[in-house]
C-alpha cells in the first residue's frame, strides 16, 4: 500500500526507510550528527548505510552489526543489499 507524506503527519524522519541509503559527506557535517542520522536510517528498516566522504576519498559502509571503510584504491562492496556489487573507491568519487 503506497502512503502519502500527509498520512505519516510532521515527523522528522519516516518509519521506514529505503534498503540502501548513501549520504554524501559535506566538510561542515558533524561526525556525531552523522553516525546518529545514520542509526535512524537503520532503526527505520535501512539495511546498509554508505556515507561518502569525498574530500578524504573515504566511503564507510554501515550495517546493523558492523562497520567496514573503504579508502581511495580500495574497492567497495555492499554488505546485505545488492549483494555482489562493488565499485572502486577512485571511480565512484571520480
Amino acid at each position: 500500500m503506497r502512503r502519502s507524506l500527509r498520512y505519516y503527519g510532521d515527523v522528522p524522519t519516516l518509519p521506514q526507510s529505503f534498503p540502501l541509503i548513501a549520504e554524501i559527506v559535506s566538510p561542515t557535517d558533524l561526525a556525531e550528527e552523522l553516525f546518529l542520522k545514520a542509526q535512524e536510517y537503520l532503526q527505520s528498516g535501512c539495511e546498509e548505510v554508505w556515507l561518502v566522504f569525498t574530500e578524504n576519498r573515504l566511503v564507510l559502509v554501515m550495517t546493523d552489526n558492523q562497520v567496514c571503510g573503504f579508502k581511495a584504491g580500495d574497492v567497495v562492496s555492499t554488505k546485505k543489499v545488492l549483494l555482489g556489487f562493488s565499485v572502486a573507491v577512485d571511480e565512484l568519487l571520480g
